[in-house]
């Protein structure tokens, strides 16, 4: 069930598990201001939720640069700061190659089911 918008993804409540699902094709610098601020909303709103789970779907997007890593880090230091759990998941190749390249820390999941029920 989709419980929010944004302009870059949409968020649906799964079992008890928050899944963001971007809908722009890159995150980089041209997209940061925007994201990284529709992120910060979003996390100031999941925080008020107990237990903190949170799945990202990556399949929309199609690259990713320094900036858009940077963007996840901050994202995934803003979801580990309030004592939740964020899991990225269905990341094309390139995509988690870079963020693998990156060493984000994240957990990455092949399919938005085994993120779910990983937690």
């Amino acid at each position: 069930m989709t419980i929010a918008t944004a302009s870059s993804f949409y968020v649906e409540q799964v079992r008890n598990v928050t899944v963001l699902c971007f809908t722009v094709r890159v995150l980089n610098e041209q997209n940061y201001d925007i994201v990284s601020e529709e992120l910060l909303e979003f996390v100031s709103l999941v925080v008020s939720e107990r237990p903190i789970q949170v799945v990202v779907e990556l399949s929309s997007i199609s690259d990713i640069d320094d900036m858009g890593l940077a963007m996840l880090q901050a994202f995934q230091d803003s979801i580990d700061d309030a004592e939740g759990t964020l899991v990225l998941c269905r990341a094309p190749a390139n995509v988690l190659s870079k963020i693998r390249q990156a060493a984000l820390g994240c957990h990455c999941c092949r399919t938005r089911g085994e993120a779910v029920w990983s937690f």
